[in-house]
């Protein structure tokens, strides 16, 4: 895909589509009010199929949005990349949905899942989608992985019946499989992916050919700006958007009021009252999903010993952290992970209140005693972090409380990812979403297969019988059998704690309802559980 000054380009599209525009009515939790602050575009996207021409959405580079370049330092480059390329199922507000697959049937065992695919569907240069293209994608990501999650090695052989049909013979039962893996894992073309023997390298305008509601149209790396257009033949419906573009801003807040672009997202719900009295829409994402959590390194020399890891939990008032750092209701850390407002939480779970005399003790306990400036001999910790995380700061304050001296390392994102892959470091602050959805992230962050890249990975931490029963939920098809096993898994996350959530971040949708109020929550999070708003299902009228 060639470069191209999209800078100029953008430029033009805001200058042409400026006007004046009135209030925003909210679709979830808003409040009315007739200021107007923004300038705003075109003709605004209604339930009655009318559509829009641009709609601006703040963003940033992340990769080139082939299935094997975009970035996986987070959870954008799957949703530039999910407009493009096509999932067999897909979902929406209310859960899991037909997508490049129209139907499903499971064999009574439950290893075999066979998929019905939709008629004259076409790849956006016009060749016909077949099983071909699926057996093909499935097979080809066993040698070159996707760039997410979506475990492909559940799946035993991919068969093709006739040209839509196509069968999936997995090795064991594999309860996420039409979530989290075929609802993850992008169909690519054979006839262009077939002769590409180094997909990282290959940046021609064929690969990003797919069968998704949008081609990109523009791609600047260096500003990082997109712009999508829509596919006048996508089949699933009528795209409602014609285009949207990714827009850099310096201040998203600020732009969104100067109406610069049309949507974006905070997690600081100062942010949310500030767009809501300049007439605003807001929609706060329920689960949370989101997690800011220190990462503990098990095998360092201190840290190994996870009295050490309780006692940091107790020191840390981490209600006063996710009250002052989001200005919202705080929503503690689940010391077994799950967000407290998700469906799979065991709400019996072991838990760390604030307790500095809880953790004094811990550290008496353990040798570590204080000198006559009130520090712990012999007990000096760096946290690393990959951003000035105004966390860190607070942490360090709270733990001098109890004697314990904590260094502050900030590195760039890439020192940072190879530290965590080379368990360099002692502990790691670090934030994460996907966890609003199926609950078997669990096993993919600890035994090291989490596909973002800012996560500890290609290493099983020693957590007892956790492994076993992350394997035992991943094939338990009943679901309270599974809660069960969900259960005991964060009771021994609870107990170990390779990882302390510090709060659980809702996300806030921010948007201009008079150009776009489509936007929903999508049911247990977009893909692998993101808790974000730029779901194609909804700008699309889908033909159900």
């Amino acid at each position: 895909m060639r470069k191209i000054m999209f800078g100029i380009v953008l430029s033009m599209i805001l200058i042409l589509t400026a006007c004046g525009e009135g209030s925003g009515t909210s679709s979830t939790d808003t409040k009315e009010t007739e200021q107007a602050s923004a300038a705003g575009t075109g003709q605004a996207a209604a339930e009655d199929g009318t559509t829009i021409d641009l709609l601006r959405i703040a963003g940033s580079d992340v990769g080139y949005p082939s299935p094997f370049t975009f970035s996986s330092s987070g959870p954008f480059g799957y949703l530039r990349n999910s407009f493009i390329f096509d999932t067999l199922t897909w979902k929406d507000d209310t859960g899991v949905i037909p997508w490049l697959a129209k139907s499903w049937d499971v064999s009574e065992d439950g290893l075999t899942y066979t998929f019905t695919l939709e008629e004259n569907v076409k790849w956006h240069d016009g060749e016909a989608f077949t099983a071909d293209d699926v057996v093909f994608s499935f097979d080809y990501y066993k040698t070159h992985p996707f760039n997410w999650n979506g475990d492909v090695s559940q799946i035993k052989s991919v068969e093709k019946i006739d040209d839509l049909t196509v069968a999936f013979h997995l090795n064991n039962k594999f309860a996420p499989f039409l979530s989290d893996l075929v609802g993850i894992v992008p169909i690519i073309p054979k006839h262009i992916w077939e002769n590409v023997t180094n997909p990282v390298e290959f940046r021609e305008d064929a690969a990003l050919v797919g069968t998704g509601p949008y081609k990109l149209k523009q791609y600047d790396s260096a500003s990082g700006q997109y712009l999508y257009e829509a596919n006048e033949n996508f089949f699933k419906g009528k795209v409602k958007v014609k285009e949207i573009a990714y827009v850099s801003v310096s201040n998203k807040l600020l732009a969104l009021q100067n109406g610069e672009i049309d949507q974006t997202y905070t997690f600081n719900y100062a942010d949310v009252e500030t767009a809501q009295q300049a007439g605003f829409s807001m929609i706060k994402s329920e689960p949370a999903g989101s997690v800011v959590r220190i990462t503990f390194n098990m095998e360092h020399s201190q840290l190994g010993d996870k009295r050490l890891r309780q006692a940091i939990a107790y020191a840390l008032n981490r209600e006063e952290i996710s009250s002052k750092l989001t200005g919202a209701e705080p929503m503690v850390g689940n010391a077994g992970v799950v967000p407290t407002d998700s469906p799979w939480y065991n709400k019996d779970v072991k838990q760390y209140p604030y307790d500095t005399t809880k953790a004094e003790q811990l550290l008496d306990e353990l040798g570590y005693k204080k000198n006559a400036n009130g520090v712990r001999d012999g007990l000096k910790l760096s946290l690393m972090t990959s951003s000035s995380m105004q966390e860190a700061e607070m942490m360090k304050e709270m733990l001098k409380k109890v004697g314990i001296e904590l260094n502050l390392v900030q590195v760039d994102g890439a020192a940072f990812a190879d530290a965590m892959g080379e368990n360099k470091y002692d502990m790691a602050l670090t934030g994460h979403i996907g966890a609003s959805g199926d609950p078997d992230f669990l096993r993919l962050w600890f035994s090291g297969q989490a596909a973002n890249t800012l996560a500890a990975r290609g290493k099983e931490l020693a957590l007892g019988d956790f492994h076993k029963l992350a394997e035992q939920q991943m094939q338990e098809d009943n679901e309270n059998k599974r809660h069960e096993i969900i259960n005991q898994m964060q009771d021994i996350l609870a107990d170990e704690l390779p990882t302390l959530v510090l709060y659980h971040r809702p996300f806030y949708d921010l948007h201009n309802a008079k150009v776009f109020d489509g936007w929903k929550n999508t049911s247990g999070g977009i893909a692998d559980g993101m808790p974000l708003w730029e779901n194609k299902a909804f700008l699309v009228d889908v033909e159900k």
